[in-house]
């Protein structure tokens, strides 16, 4: 029988079997309120020992569950999205390393093995953008690695800072001196891989991967790798509190950037790609706001609604025959009912429309900001930033689904693909209910909070004021006919990979290529290798040459003494 099977339904039904043990075992992690640390000792050798240690506890279960979860769904999907490539494969045991390498970044508690997983996302992750293989996908394939690299190199400095310690146990870590520098390079390692200004550049560009690499990277594993080891060291990290205000600041910005770029793209999977840049920003901010768990729990909705999105986008490019410019895209609504219902579930729950998976999570975290000390003028860019979701998620529906002409007549176009239809099913029953399950299960989320009447409801009126303001520039703006410069300035992501990216990765990649002729092919080679070969040759020579000398005086020595005898 699994001879005949298609092969994302195999792996599906492996990581459908590991989510369900994952969840069994958070279930009764939290339960009991204990969690397992496990230390395989690799090599021991006189006083050197090499341990492997993972740890199970609530929060590596429950995440490890719900990655599998998309895991398997976006597997799935696959099968559809993927029926007409050669190397299918190929193609979904790359997506399998991809998800193992995840794993191996949540369970993984020691900062030095925390390398295997950290590094092998930026490699597999790298492999998937290229995936088609032309120049565009190269190009945004090195954008992705190099920038990713970054945050790989501050990982380095960290495992070397936290050298003196003489372990890279995040459990049993204390205060020393370099814990400071430490949570400083963590942070903008951090920063690069959830892709916060100035390195949000590579995340519009790595939608040149496949649909079902997007909806797995966008939704719960690469992008939230940062939010998520901010979430592990964040103990450590509340000692600092110019961190705090930095985090906020770059979120801040971050949401506003994604935001407004959103509004003027016309490419759908960079839309989907700038409104998750926009979530992790809101992540970020929560985290500013010192709290960690609320962040974590708005990673798990949003994970649900983000892979809903992009699954049907996915089935819409496939059907549309590739077409992914919103422009030429219409008629969703009528001819695929199923896909545009959950596409708009899906961009409700984004925009935290109440009782939905966004709402409950985005709304306490606006509630903790206004009911904090915060800046007056911090709120409003936040609460801005708001406003500018809803905004581009209506001018989505809009150009989309609402629009009533069909432009274009396509001979594919279904809405039974039952390879399609099973993951959007439960990625639709997530983003209905994931929020409401989540805040019952988490009860550190269920906490009071008394602000004023007006403070209450002023998500719903900044609902209300952009659904209208949406609305009512349905004919006029939301085409962006007029190009100009501020269009151009704004779907170039405010010239960010001109300006930051590319000059730090040529600034970079000019001090390697000098380290490497100046230290490594230089100095190392006259004190390393090269050296050692020198002086050896020498000290051969001179050896060689008094060889020569004492052979010939003993040459000498025995002539003579024969001639005297």
């Amino acid at each position: 029988m699994i001879k005949y099977m298609q092969m994302g339904t195999i792996y599906s039904l492996f990581l459908f079997s590991w989510s369900m043990l994952m969840l069994f075992l958070f279930m009764f992690m939290s339960l009991n309120n204990c969690c397992y640390f496990m230390s395989w000792e690799m090599l021991n050798c006189m006083s050197m020992s090499i341990e492997f240690d993972m740890i199970f506890d609530w929060i590596s279960c429950s995440f490890s569950s719900l990655v599998c979860l998309i895991s398997g769904c976006v597997s799935i999907f696959s099968n559809s999205y993927m029926k007409g490539d050669m190397k299918m494969k190929r193609f979904m045991m790359i997506l399998m390393l991809f998800v193992l390498s995840m794993n191996f970044l949540i369970f993984i508690p020691s900062l030095i093995s925390l390398i295997l997983g950290w590094d092998g996302l930026g490699l597999v992750s790298f492999i998937l953008v290229i995936y088609y293989q032309n120049s565009k996908s190269l190009s945004a394939g090195m954008l992705t690695v190099l920038m990713n690299r970054i945050g790989d190199c501050f990982i380095l400095m960290s495992v070397s800072m936290m050298v003196s310690l003489g372990h890279w146990n995040l459990l049993c870590l204390w205060n020393f001196k370099m814990l400071g520098l430490v949570m400083i390079f963590l942070v903008i390692a951090g920063m690069t891989k959830s892709a916060q200004i100035p390195f949000s550049s590579w995340l519009p560009a790595a939608m040149a991967a496949p649909t079902p690499v997007s909806a797995l990277v966008h939704s719960s594993t690469l992008v939230t790798a940062g939010v998520f080891l901010i979430i592990r060291f964040y103990p450590f990290l509340l000692k600092f509190d110019e961190l705090m205000v930095f985090m906020m600041y770059i979120a801040i910005m971050t949401t506003i950037m994604s935001g407004i770029c959103a509004i003027y793209e016309n490419d759908m999977k960079k839309i989907i790609a700038l409104s998750t840049l926009s979530q992790l920003g809101v992540m970020m901010f929560s985290l500013s706001l010192m709290m960690p768990m609320l962040a974590l729990f708005h990673l798990y909705t949003h994970a649900m609604f983000k892979a809903l999105l992009f699954v049907c986008g996915g089935n819409i490019i496939y059907c549309y025959g590739g077409n992914q410019d919103i422009r030429l895209i219409s008629g969703v609504s009528k001819l695929l009912p199923f896909t545009s219902l959950c596409l708009n579930i899906a961009n409700m729950a984004l925009c935290g429309f109440p009782f939905l998976a966004g709402f409950y999570s985005k709304d306490m975290i606006i509630e903790k900001m206004l009911y904090g000390n915060m800046n007056m003028f911090m709120v409003m860019l936040m609460l801005v930033g708001i406003f500018l979701t809803l905004f581009y998620s209506m001018r989505l529906s809009i150009n989309m689904i609402w629009s009533g002409e069909v432009k274009s007549s396509y001979s594919c176009i279904k809405d039974n693909d039952m390879n399609m239809i099973i993951p959007m099913i439960v990625l639709v029953m997530g983003a209905l209910f994931s929020g409401f399950m989540f805040q019952q299960i988490f009860m550190q989320f269920s906490e009071e909070i008394f602000l004023p009447s007006f403070y209450k409801m002023l998500i719903m009126i900044i609902i209300i004021i952009s659904l209208i303001i949406s609305l009512s520039m349905w004919n006029n703006m939301m085409n962006f006919k007029n190009y100009n410069f501020l269009n151009h300035f704004n779907m170039k992501m405010w010239f960010m990979s001109s300006l930051v990216s590319y000059p730090m990765l040529y600034m970079m990649k000019g001090m390697s290529n000098n380290n490497l002729k100046l230290i490594d092919m230089g100095w190392f080679e006259e004190i390393g290798g090269q050296g050692l070969f020198k002086l050896n040759k020498l000290l051969f020579k001179m050896m060689e040459h008094w060889m020569i000398m004492l052979i010939n005086m003993y040459m000498i020595i025995m002539v003579m003494y024969m001639i005297f005898i």
